[in-house]
């Protein structure tokens, strides 16, 4: 890939459309939230209280963004992968045994008057993880014994999650393994081995739950009961339904009215499809489509392979809630209950997010390092050329840099003239290529030398 080419790859694309999503994001969970907030005494009759929380909850994200971007990853790269891994594993665990149950699930600690929930912590620790355990066997990931250590930390991972439980965000993990999998080189085999018992266990899930067995059926038949299982997907459609081309405007929703359920985090995508019509569903998810591809472009321009798998793990992680989210708004799957990342309320799938955007501004300010350095003067890179490679701590790999055009310049009058040659001569002491003599006198000195040598 060209030089020029790489340059136009600018972190700025990356954070203009994480803010534009987060502002619109914002104004949403303000407009879905404050005719319910301000008629119901369980939040103080506040139409700002979710408004105020959801700022708070921006400020904290906006500030590990920041630092998550100023960090050294690959300083800490082991403090980020198996030690990560196992303080995920504990908050899971620990979930279940502290966490209150809100909507027959256990998904939170509470903190004051806030809430975590550890599941988005998995999601980025299996990222990280995944990133060091590959880059460390990407000689050997066609194997299928070296994957084992990285199926149990997985396993472990869904385990704890569906007792929860969170199918959605079990579906979210599995989707990133297999694509950093892929990415890393794994044999389509394994994956379609994996694959399919993937969906073996999920409809294994599905069975074991009665609540599931009925989304599934509502999925298939949304009409069937409007008033009851099937009441909530339904407002859905007849919001996005009402919506048309242009929306209703903003604030004008009128699902917004104590009718659509979950209307300011898992469906506000249906709010945002009411209020601002197919134009500004389609402008969304365009936003969505941009970042998959610029956080690609990130990962394929860099040199690092731990890092490549990150900004990948990062960037599909995202885009694929996003896509399931108005996938589950729309009717096209079954209802998962999932967050839309950056819009929907939520203070720690907010957090996560926008530290995940930091994490690939940080890829992508490695990125420009790299290209700043090749982008040196001649002179300044010839101070670090060892022979003729060049080779630095902070890349993965040592690649030719010279093509023989320095060593004409480097050899000057020592070449032969009108030769074809790409390597210059031997040097030769300045007067002896003007003296045949001396040369012969001087080879037959050293030649006598020798066999004096040899006779003693």
């Amino acid at each position: 890939m060209k030089l020029k080419a790489v340059r136009r790859v600018s972190e700025g694309w990356i954070l203009t459309i994480a803010l534009t999503l987060v502002t619109l994001g914002t104004l949403l969970v303000f407009s879905s939230s404050a005719v319910m907030t301000a008629s119901s005494p369980d939040f103080r009759n506040d139409p700002y209280f979710f408004l105020k929380r959801q700022l708070i909850y921006l400020c904290v994200g906006l500030i590990a963004m920041m630092m998550a971007r100023k960090v050294d990853l690959l300083r800490y790269r082991w403090l980020t992968s198996l030690p990560f891994t196992l303080c995920s594993l504990t908050l899971l665990a620990a979930v279940l045994a502290v966490g209150p149950e809100i909507n027959g699930a256990q998904r939170w600690i509470l903190l004051g008057p806030f809430q975590f929930q550890p599941a988005e912590l998995a999601k980025l620790a299996m990222i990280f993880y995944l990133a060091d355990a590959l880059e460390r066997r990407r000689d050997r990931v066609t194997s299928f014994g070296r994957l084992v250590p990285a199926l149990a930390i997985f396993g472990a991972t869904m385990l704890l999650v569906e007792l929860e439980p969170d199918l959605g965000t079990g579906l979210v993990i599995a989707a990133v393994f297999m694509g950093m999998l892929f990415v890393a080189g794994a044999r389509v085999e394994h994956l379609g081995g994996m694959a399919i018992a993937g969906v073996l266990a999920v409809c294994a899930m599905i069975l074991a739950k009665p609540y599931r067995m009925q989304r599934l059926a509502t999925f298939l038949d949304p009409m069937a009961d409007t008033q009851d299982s099937g009441y909530q997907l339904f407002q859905s459609l007849l919001a996005l339904a009402s919506g048309g081309i242009w929306g209703q405007g903003l604030g004008e929703s009128h699902q917004k009215y104590n009718y659509l359920p979950e209307m300011h985090t898992d469906f506000i995508f249906a709010i945002l499809g009411e209020e601002l019509g197919l134009l500004g569903g389609l402008a969304v998810l365009t936003l969505f489509l941009c970042f998959l591809y610029k956080g690609f472009k990130v990962a394929v321009n860099c040199r690092r392979p731990y890092l490549r798998l990150l900004a990948v793990g990062v960037t599909f992680q995202i885009s694929f809630q996003a896509i399931m989210n108005v996938a589950v708004v729309s009717g096209a799957i079954p209802s998962t209950g999932i967050p839309l990342p950056f819009i929907s309320y939520g203070g720690t799938s907010l957090l996560f997010s926008l530290l995940n955007i930091g994490i690939l501004l940080n890829i992508a300010d490695y990125n420009k390092r790299q290209l700043a350095f090749r982008d040196r003067p001649q002179k300044e890179r010839r101070r670090m050329r060892r022979g003729s490679t060049l080779s630095s701590s902070n890349e993965e790999t040592i690649g030719s840099v010279s093509k023989g055009d320095w060593e004409k310049r480097a050899a000057g009058n020592r070449l032969k003239s009108g030769s074809s040659g790409n390597l210059p001569r031997p040097p030769i002491e300045p007067g002896l290529a003007d003296s045949p003599g001396r040369l012969r006198r001087r080879a037959e000195a050293l030649a006598a030398r020798g066999h004096r040598h040899r006779v003693s």
